[in-house]
């Protein structure tokens, strides 16, 4: 998988910048820091409230919204004094590589980032992966039989209004996917959806909530979140599709205006700690470390088959495509 050791060539050697690790703790972390992220409410408020239980001296504040909602509000705290928050965990892995070459994030090496496999991190230490995240073909079985169900992308089309997709205006990970899908099959995939009347969704939860309501019978969504429902009974099923996911390492940074640092560090340490991918493993997201087990039944991160995401392009890129988006499955 090329992921993000393809996106960042220019940084093989290590940046002026980084930081060197301290070892965890040597330095004492205090005081509140503030998380702007798009991992699910109620999985980051958990995550917070676990890792606040390790670090009872640092107080961690979660602002939660869409990859897309945050993005804006970074850019306007930008023209307004500066972005607020001290770390960012978002689907949305270009907008990193874009606020990395702005100078906008620290760099750190965590102590726990050699348990990271290198695709997974930035060479340059200014954003790692701390979940996998990864698109994939789900079906409502009591609808449409797995046999019968779309086996690859190429395919999914051809359920038109019984399939449903999550809008890329909203969310990062489906930004991700929708350029993943530009590069492979170009803008014909979306104007064939549009003619087949696939319906757009709002997020990828609405999506999975949508077909365990029987709204629909198949849907793009995430993985962990049809696997959360089947574990609650939910008659779903997930088919990873023959071309592959779009698997998304979710990144995690600190930004470099940050006035509480040290506790940021320690809040990184924690995510890609064996604790912090074994909580998220609990949630039915895949580890990001190969030493933790990933959820029953789901694969390891090395065992999954994934489309080429092109990182850069769509950093340089990204409004011109959620334009384009726009234009074909929205108006």
């Amino acid at each position: 998988m090329r992921r993000f050791a393809v996106i960042a060539v220019a940084l093989l050697v290590v940046c002026l910048g980084t930081t060197m690790v301290p070892p965890a703790g040597a330095q004492p972390a205090s005081g509140t820091v503030v998380l702007y992220t798009s991992v699910p409410q109620e999985m980051a408020t958990e995550f917070a409230g676990a890792f606040m239980r390790k670090h009872p001296q640092i107080k961690l504040e979660v602002l939660r919204s869409g990859s897309t909602e945050i993005e804006m509000r970074i850019f306007a705290e930008i023209e307004t004094g500066g972005i607020r928050a001290d770390l960012l965990w978002l689907a949305d892995a270009p907008i990193f590589i874009t606020l990395r070459d702005k100078g906008l994030l620290l760099a750190y090496r965590s102590p726990e980032a050699r348990h990271v496999p290198a695709p997974f991190r930035d060479p340059g230490n200014h954003f790692i992966a701390g979940r996998l995240i990864n698109m994939i073909i789900a079906v409502n079985t009591t609808l449409i039989p797995v046999r019968a169900a779309p086996k690859s992308w190429s395919d999914f089309p051809k359920f038109g209004k019984t399939a449903a997709m999550p809008n890329p205006l909203y969310s990062g990970s489906v930004f991700v996917t929708v350029a993943t899908f530009v590069q492979k099959y170009g803008w014909a995939w979306f104007e064939r959806a549009r003619k087949e009347n696939i319906q757009v969704l709002r997020g990828n939860t609405e999506v999975a909530r949508a077909l365990a309501a029987r709204e629909f019978g198949v849907g793009m969504t995430l993985d962990f979140m049809v696997y959360g429902m089947i574990q609650d009974g939910a008659p779903l099923a997930i088919i990873w599709p023959e071309e592959g996911a779009v698997s998304v390492p979710s990144p995690v940074a600190i930004i470099k205006s940050s006035k509480n640092p040290e506790a940021a560090r320690r809040f990184v340490d924690y995510a890609i700690s064996v604790e912090g991918q074994k909580f998220l493993a609990s949630k039915g997201v895949v580890p990001v470390r190969e030493d933790v087990d990933p959820p029953k039944g789901q694969p390891r991160a090395s065992e999954i088959k994934t489309l080429p995401i092109p990182f850069e392009w769509a950093a340089k890129n990204a409004a011109d495509i959620r334009t384009r988006f726009e234009q074909i499955m929205m108006r």
